[in-house]
């Protein structure tokens, strides 16, 4: 079942674009140089256009549509959102609804990219350029945006200070912007509001919390922003609650005080010194929302249960549940990672996927197989879940080919005891309306099919 986007758009709603402050020729080069690689030229070229119908607005005299803009485009409503969707995701873009409206309103307000600099150390945005570029153009890109500092053992600061210069002005002058501004609530004060935003966060607090001493790490030291900076780094380098824990009394240990930088540097020796100096690989973790079935709606069947499972856990889970809760082999998460970058699965499909390997191979992870069913479900243009189970039991149900000779070896296989496996959730499929010796037929051409699985 395809995602029913129309309910979220339609052409004949209407936009307009708004910037948060002002955007310069300069944030088009961060955008081509240091975004593009991560959201992809689709959503790169849907920033550019909102950015300049943002700047034509005044001179364009008829209401944007959805329909202008899927004209300018040349694509179609879900290819609008799922784009939009990648801007959001990257702090990039902020979509407001308004109330009441027939046809509905969008307000678009571009979000100006992150500085070079802050870019650099975000935490997330750079490990992630990293590993879409490598270390080689990731350095060249870094020296390209770094601005040579003076060096301050061979200069000396005679800036003047603005006192030295300007007059203080008398308490009278100053009284009424002080009034002003402590009763004018729309003077925001916006600190650091840019960057990536988490929300839903799954981190556990309290499981970190019973992990550190109380000696060294207390409630005061952590601040809603270094919450924030845990539950970053622990989302990108996955790391557990009882782990960071560890990370943070360390990190605490010889300070009175934690900070960004501190986090980010004692994480960072944690994760070299487990993982040989790599970097963290990064995907997409779950199903994107636009592709969800059941993000809003309510599974009934046991299929739609399952299908909801598929969207809501990540291929990491899928390997993890198979290696019943142990941790999943480097192998077998760098094949997953390669199919998904090769065949660009998404991540419900490949949750599918690895299910219908693994309970008809009895919890072997094929390389072939993985290999061969992926390239067949790309081909197919297979990006929901749904159709994903779909193409899973239709695979169940064909006969076996013909092995000739070999093929006797699927009587003996008969006699055996063992009874084959199939996921949950296609072993409750309801049987049609049958005869019997259809039904008979089917379950000879199922047994086929699982045997070519045990060889």
């Amino acid at each position: 079942m395809k995602h029913m986007h129309w309910k979220e758009l339609l052409p004949v709603d209407t936009l307009q674009v708004e910037a948060s402050g002002l955007l310069h020729e300069y944030d088009r080069r961060v955008l081509t140089l240091l975004y593009q690689p991560l959201i992809g030229a689709g959503a790169y070229s849907l920033y550019m256009t909102l950015w300049s119908a943002h700047e034509q607005k005044d001179t364009l005299v008829t209401t944007m549509t959805h329909h202008n803009l899927l004209l300018m485009m040349r694509w179609d409503l879900k290819r609008i959102l799922e784009e939009r969707r990648k801007l959001e995701g990257i702090g990039l873009l902020k979509t407001y609804l308004k109330s009441g409206e027939d046809p509905r309103h969008f307000t678009y307000e571009l979000q100006p990219p992150l500085t070079p600099d802050r870019f650099f150390n975000d935490g997330v945005l750079n490990i992630y350029l990293f590993n879409r570029l490598g270390r080689n153009r990731y350095n060249d890109l870094k020296q390209h945006f770094t601005v040579d500092k003076l060096n301050p053992s061979e200069y000396s600061n005679i800036t003047a200070s603005f006192n030295e210069v300007y007059d203080s002005l008398h308490p009278s002058e100053m009284t009424s912007l002080h009034e002003e501004e402590e009763n004018h609530d729309a003077i925001e004060k916006r600190s650091d509001n840019k960057g990536l935003i988490f929300t839903s966060s799954q981190f556990d607090f309290e499981v970190m919390k019973q992990h550190i001493s109380d000696m060294i790490v207390s409630d005061r030291m952590l601040t809603d922003n270094v919450k924030k900076t845990i539950e970053r780094l622990a989302f990108v380098y996955k790391i557990e609650p009882y782990e960071m824990g560890r990370i943070v009394e360390q990190a605490a240990i010889h300070h009175e005080e934690l900070s960004d930088d501190l986090l980010r540097k004692e994480v960072s020796s944690w994760f070299a010194l487990e993982n040989r100096g790599k970097m963290p690989a990064l995907q997409y973790r779950h199903q994107p929302t636009s592709l969800q079935e059941f993000h809003t709606k309510e599974p009934v069947t046991e299929e739609e249960k399952a299908a909801q499972r598929y969207e809501q856990m990540t291929p990491y889970d899928i390997l993890q549940r198979a290696a019943e809760g142990g941790k999943p082999s480097e192998a077998d998460m760098k094949l997953v990672e390669r199919i998904m970058d090769e065949q660009k699965l998404t991540p419900g499909v490949m949750n599918v996927l690895l299910d219908f390997i693994l309970e008809t191979q009895d919890k072997k992870l094929s390389k072939n197989y993985v290999e061969k069913f992926a390239s067949h479900w790309a081909r197919a243009r297979v990006k929901t879940v749904r159709d994903a189970m779909n193409l899973a039991i239709k695979e169940l149900q064909q006969p076996a080919k013909p092995k000739g000779k070999s093929g006797n070896s699927n009587s003996r296989g008969k006699s055996t005891a063992r009874k084959d496996k199939v996921p949950e959730w296609i072993s409750e499929q309801k049987e049609p309306d049958m005869s019997k010796e259809e039904r008979s037929e089917k379950q000879d051409q199922l047994k086929k099919m699982l045997s070519k699985y045990k060889k």
